[in-house]
């Protein structure tokens, strides 16, 4: 499903972001990333971060946190304030361009705007029609226990609630083995 329009994955751009900086994953112990990971996660979901300078990765830290306060809301009103406020945090200049052998597509910030302007306003956009179009619905931190991952569900049927099938598995296993327990 895209959200927006863009040529990049925006909203798995924003999610991974928000995973990389914020949930330690097992074996890290809280440690940043590795240097150069955030353009590599740049890269994957298809902006041209190859352009970017190592100086970008700071920033995107603090993107990335600001990114996690929308997830992270507990309702609705919450949530589009935190929406609110990383739009607010974001140079829009939308117009039409075409580069690197692509056609004719829409970019949400102005056309000299650095790699990381673009980041933040796709990203603010991608969560912003998000919100507007599902509310809190589609959206969160993963269901798991001791799971700090956030998820944005892109499906047909709206129905995730982890932020991968491995802690949706796990956690399907953990109450199957408590019922099992419980019915003892």
């Amino acid at each position: 499903m895209d959200f927006i329009g863009y040529r990049s994955d925006a909203l798995g751009a924003a999610v991974e972001l928000v995973n990389t900086v914020t949930a330690a994953p097992a074996g890290r112990n809280g440690e940043s990333a590795p240097p150069n990971q955030l353009r590599e996660v740049l890269l994957a979901h298809g902006y041209l971060a190859g352009r970017a300078p190592a100086s970008v990765e700071p920033t995107l830290r603090g993107w990335a946190h600001r990114l996690r306060t929308v997830f992270d809301a507990e309702d609705l009103d919450e949530t589009a304030a935190a929406v609110n406020a990383v739009l607010a945090d974001v140079v829009i200049g939308p117009h039409l361009t075409r580069h690197d052998d692509q056609s004719w597509h829409l970019h949400y910030s102005p056309p000299d705007a650095a790699v990381v302007d673009r980041v933040r306003s796709t990203t603010a956009f991608a969560l912003a029609m998000l919100v507007s179009e599902y509310g809190m619905d589609r959206h969160g931190v993963c269901a798991a226990d001791g799971c700090s991952r956030v998820f944005a569900d892109t499906s047909r049927n709206a129905a995730r609630r982890y932020c991968s099938p491995a802690c949706a598995n796990r956690s399907a296993v953990a109450a199957h083995r408590a019922r099992q327990r419980s019915s003892r």
